[in-house]
């Protein structure tokens, strides 16, 4: 599994620009599946077994990003971000942007802090004031190396083992659910129904991809596949966020526009007692899944999220323990083997 979620990693996609990821999703789940279909804005439908219940697995493909906004003169880049950044972390770090003539390395320049006044040194730098270099001389050259407004920029790191059965990289959010979604359909031999496995895009921008495929498919059940940030860091306190890295996959019970139904709740936490998997529960203040938004597509379709515990997420140094990663998708492998008892 580490070797594919490298691969998912490295495979570059942020929201509105998922076709490598895809394509990459596509091929690794293609001869685990019956049937593979790309619909209208983008999102990927895969289709296993027939019948009722119709489950529908949700993982979003998008990655938070930047693009390119504006090239001065001088040649240097101003960019949007795409999809939540904290701007303290953005200053001195590389980035790729995926011009027409292939990926450039760049990064985004910071004043040395020989040249800063105190009260600089105290002042965070907005985003709106942050530039990308990528050594071009003037706007013609960074034009001829092939960059123009709208290419999307994404993360330069590296994918890395760590201690014990942890791994660190960036983009885990969602590419630890894209993984999740395709070890699912891999070992999922019997069960009642069908099952869809989607990969959704522009979740981080709005859960947008989600909309129109759910609406589509009208399951009778969904379940997003995501990550959940890990409280266990000196800098958070524990009532904070209480889910723990290394602790297992996690249901959320509340998030910033949903509950999750009791009866749904007693279900999962059944499923996972049956099969000896240690599971957490979160209670979110911000953010969302594709499962949040689902009940109010048309008459109310039941949902709920599995989420995996990331330490730092959105930042390029993303941890997961590959132990939680398994235990989500053995999880959601049972939870599709007992829907049809449900709905």
């Amino acid at each position: 599994m580490e070797d594919l979620l490298k691969k998912l990693v490295e495979c570059p996609s942020i929201s509105g620009y998922e076709k490598n990821i895809r394509d990459l999703i596509s091929k690794e789940i293609r001869p685990h599946v019956d049937e593979v279909k790309v619909d209208k804005i983008g999102n990927l439908i895969c289709r296993k077994g027939s019948g009722s219940p119709k489950i529908m697995l949700a993982a979003h493909m998008d990655e938070v990003g930047l693009m390119v906004k504006y090239i001065d003169e001088k040649g240097f880049i101003r960019f949007e971000p795409v999809g939540g950044w904290d701007p303290k972390i953005l200053l001195a770090r590389k980035f790729e942007i995926h011009g027409s003539k292939g990926p450039l390395v760049a990064v985004i320049g910071s004043k040395p802090i020989h040249l800063q006044e105190r009260e600089e040194e105290k002042k965070p730098v907005k985003i709106k004031e942050m530039f990308i270099d990528i050594g071009a001389k003037n706007r013609k050259e960074a034009e001829r190396m092939g960059v123009n407004v709208g290419d999307f920029i994404t993360n330069h790191g590296e994918f890395n083992k760590i201690g014990g059965s942890k791994v660190t990289g960036y983009g885990f959010d969602d590419r630890v659910g894209c993984l999740e979604l395709i070890e699912v359909m891999k070992n999922l031999k019997n069960f009642k129904g069908t099952v869809y496995a989607v990969g959704t895009v522009k979740e981080e921008i709005g859960l947008v991809g989600i909309r129109g495929s759910a609406f589509g498919l009208n399951p009778d059940i969904v379940i997003a596949i995501d990550v959940t940030t890990s409280g266990d860091t000196p800098e958070l306190k524990p009532h904070e966020a209480i889910a723990r890295i290394s602790e297992g996959p996690t249901l959320v019970i509340k998030d910033a526009i949903s509950i999750v139904q009791n009866e749904i709740k007693k279900w999962v936490q059944d499923v996972a007692k049956k099969n000896k998997i240690k599971l957490q529960f979160d209670i979110l203040s911000h953010g969302a899944t594709d499962a949040s938004i689902t009940p109010m597509i048309r008459e109310g379709i039941p949902s709920l999220s599995i989420l995996t515990p990331s330490r730092y997420l959105h930042t390029p140094v993303e941890i997961v323990d590959m132990n939680d990663v398994k235990n989500s998708a053995k999880l959601v492998t049972e939870l599709v083997k007992t829907a049809y008892k449900h709905f």
